[in-house]
């Protein structure tokens, strides 16, 4: 059995269309769309409407026979909750870096809420072909589980695999949590990890990859009975009109500092709003464009 996962699109609608390409050849028997597929970037609404086509049409079926499955990611659950006015969002409702929030939520329509606010928090694939390809989505299968896919981790969609995750945080997962392959996102790093029986993965980002590289990446995994084979793919794409929509969308004149920090991550494939932030308090300093401004001229290499 062959898997792809793909994650962390963050409405960049150029790098998901090389990858949907890439899936071409890739021959994947199903796709785990494995959380965050909007916010950040500027085509939220055109992504989702790319894989919601996808995910009942004749295209889809050729790239991937046994379907696209989605889980939750914490960015599709911030615009949810947004949307709702949500009371645990209220010292953000105010807070300028996260004026990019509210104008995506504003690009998408009540049934792209509705359809993000039902995805699962997991997709769990059992051991047999017929659970294989049957896709429970549940727990209590009966036998061993072959893949838990979830953005974050099964405790929490903010908790990623990396390498900065404990040895005993991982052990706790795997015990609590048991699968053949426990596969998240979230970081948008690559990560894998042989812990005992257990295959620890994460896989990586297609819309804005903290690694450095500015290619879109995504996950493939193919699955035999006696062995795990994992392909860490890195896709080019036209980084150039990821970046023009940013303008093009109105998302750099509506969303303010925050946009100007997600563009900078999106051109240079390297984390900067929680540096940044954590940057500002350690000097005292307001999160505004001036500390924004005096983070840059700190910190030249991250913007090379």
């Amino acid at each position: 059995m062959r898997v792809a996962v793909l994650s962390d699109i963050h409405g960049n609608l150029p790098a998901l269309e090389a990858v949907l390409a890439d899936l071409k050849e890739v021959q994947a028997h199903l796709v785990i769309v494995n959380g965050d597929l909007v916010n950040r970037g500027p085509s939220n609404r055109e992504v989702l409407e790319r894989l919601l086509n996808l995910s009942s049409s004749k295209e889809g079926r050729a790239l991937a026979p046994e379907g696209f499955w989605f889980t939750l990611g914490n960015h599709d659950d911030l615009l949810v909750k947004w949307a709702q006015r949500d009371p645990s969002l209220n010292d953000l409702y105010t807070d300028p870096l996260f004026e990019p929030t509210a104008w995506s939520v504003a690009q998408l329509s009540q049934d792209h809420l509705d359809w993000l606010g039902n995805l699962p928090f997991q997709v769990v694939i059992g051991e047999a072909p017929r659970r294989a390809f049957g896709l429970e989505k549940a727990e209590g299968m009966g036998e061993r589980v072959l893949v838990r896919a979830t953005h974050g981790s099964p405790r929490h969609y903010r908790e990623g695999y990396d390498e900065h995750q404990t040895l005993g945080t991982l052990t706790e997962i795997s015990e609590d949590f048991p699968a053949r392959l426990l596969v998240g996102s979230h970081t948008h790093r690559p990560f894998m990890y042989q812990l005992g029986e257990a295959l620890v993965l994460n896989s990586g980002a297609v819309g804005a990859p903290f690694n450095g590289d500015v290619r879109a990446q995504y996950m493939v995994v193919e699955i035999g009975e006696n062995h795990v084979q994992v392909d860490f793919r890195q896709i080019p794409y036209n980084l150039q009109a990821a970046l023009q929509a940013y303008y093009d969308s109105g998302l750099m004149e509506a969303g303010g500092l925050g946009a100007d920090i997600f563009y900078h991550e999106t051109r240079t494939a390297r984390s900067l709003l929680m540096p940044f932030w954590y940057w500002a308090e350690s000097q005292a300093l307001p999160r505004d464009w001036e500390a924004w401004r005096l983070y840059m001229a700190a910190h030249p290499e991250r913007f090379a």
